[in-house]
Formats: structure tokens, sequence, C-alpha cells
């Protein structure tokens, strides 16, 4: 069976752990074997419910094999894409090395596809809607890759970028997703972004003061 075939598909709900579960995490220590890491920053703890979703339009469709093997070449450059946190025996958190199942974290999902003939966009809007509301699961490494591999009025697919803040922000998760792609017009090239617009309204065609 083709690697490709075996990506997760699910509905437009995304699954979550139970709070069973959650508990579990909360209180999990590292095992003697795993690979410690450094501590995980009072700032990644201060953000530890807190996740950044960024929507990038593509010009071409996707194909399934060629995304699996980009993200794991890309997510392998990255140690904090690889890791989880847990608590060490002295009882400080730390970022901790662990396998990462490609097939869970990159999610072609299942939408409706009646309402998705009828108004493509709204679908994509409806779909990062409900993934903004949604907690992560804390006992696998915490990102994951929808891709929507329908057209809309913008885009010919739409790749939409779930991580937790620990991770990074959202300017160098944009980078990152840029960086994993080409130009529709020449894949030898990164993407180009738009220009920026005219800016023409009052404030900025005024007169400044010279500078002292």
């Amino acid at each position: 069976m083709d690697a490709s075939s075996t990506l997760r598909k699910r509905s437009l709900s995304v699954r979550t752990r139970s709070n069973g579960a959650a508990s579990a995490v909360e209180g999990r220590t590292a095992d003697d074997g795993e690979s410690l890491g450094e501590p995980v920053s009072p700032s990644a703890r201060l953000v530890e419910e807190y996740f950044i979703v960024v929507v990038i339009g593509l010009g071409a469709p996707i194909k399934q094999s060629s995304a699996r093997a980009g993200i794991g070449a890309k997510i392998a450059c990255y140690p904090r894409f690889q890791s989880i946190q847990a608590t060490d025996k002295d009882g400080t958190l730390r970022w901790v090395r662990t396998t990462v199942d490609l097939d869970y974290h990159i999610i072609f999902p299942m939408l409706d596809t009646a309402a998705v003939l009828v108004n493509p966009d709204q679908a994509v809007e409806d779909y990062v809607a409900s993934l903004s509301t949604k907690p992560m699961d804390h006992s696998r490494p915490m990102w994951e890759f929808h891709i929507l591999d329908f057209p809309t009025s913008e885009a010919t697919a739409t790749a939409v970028m779930r991580v937790h803040h620990s991770l990074s922000d959202g300017t160098s998760l944009l980078m990152l997703l840029l960086s994993s792609t080409r130009s529709a017009a020449d894949p030898s090239k990164p993407p180009a972004l738009p220009p920026l617009p005219a800016r023409t309204s009052a404030i900025y065609v005024r007169p400044r003061p010279p500078m002292s």
C-alpha cells in the first residue's frame, strides 16, 4: 500500500484527548531511557493553552505522497517539532524527543462534499474556525498540517498549520510554511509574497516635518 494512502482522514470535528488522557499527560514524567532536552522556558509554560493557526493558499493541487515527504524532511530539521513536554526526576519540565507519526500529524480531512461544492470558501473558513476551538494532544508533538485539497476563489488548495505557541510564533510559522513550498510559475524558486497595497489615505499624503 502506498504510504500516502495511510494518511489520516477524518470528519470536520477534530479528535481531542479525553479528560482522563489530559490528566495522564499533565502528570507525565520522563522515562530513564528518554533523551532529556533543555527545560521548557517560562514563556513557553505561560502559553500552555495557546496555539497558532496559519493558513496559506497554494497555486497547485497537493500530492499526498509529496506533501508527506516534504513535511517530514522539513520537520526533521527542527527538534521542537519532534519533542513533547515531560517532567524529569527533579520536577523540572523539559523537552523530550519522541517518535513522530506523520500519519497522525498530516491530515486530509473529509468535509461535506455538498458544502464544498456550494461554497468552498465558506467550507475553508468553517474548518479553520473549528480548529481554533479545539485543544491539542500534549502526548504528541504539538503540531498538525491540515491539507484542504480543493479550489477556492483565491487558491487551488489550502494548507493549514496548527501549532502550539510554545513551539513558535505566528511569523516564524508563516516563514516555515513558505520555505516548504515553491512558486507555481517557477518550481525552482520559493514563492513570492504579494506586493503591499498602495497607501493613499490622508495620513500618508500629508507633508511630514523635516527631520532634525
